[in-house]
């Protein structure tokens, strides 16, 4: 467990640890290793986020639409999604108001 916490390679008692710790760290390989991972791990977040927001906004949209009296089905063919994601978020929706 104490590997686990320590910053540097040379403050670890697994010498294989410790190795692979050196040379992400402390190599130009390594360091352009990380990087990529750590670019690559951004870049699916933002993906990811960007979705949950494209999805947030529809639910919201949904819900208006909703209380102006539109029916599940046309709600779903405006704003292209699923009938059924539909009608679960309008029933979440009442759910919540009574």
């Amino acid at each position: 467990m104490h590997d686990l916490h320590c910053k540097n390679a040379d403050e670890m008692h697994s010498p294989v640890l410790a190795k692979r710790v050196h040379e992400l760290k402390e190599t130009q390989r390594g360091v352009e290793l990380m990087c990529h991972e750590m670019e690559k791990i951004y870049s699916e977040g933002m993906e990811s986020g960007e979705k949950r927001g494209e999805l947030k906004k529809a639910k919201e949209t949904a819900l208006t639409m909703a209380e102006e009296g539109m029916d599940a089905k046309m709600i779903a063919r405006l704003i292209k999604v699923s009938e059924k994601d539909v009608q679960k978020w309008i029933n979440e929706n009442l759910c919540v108001m009574k």
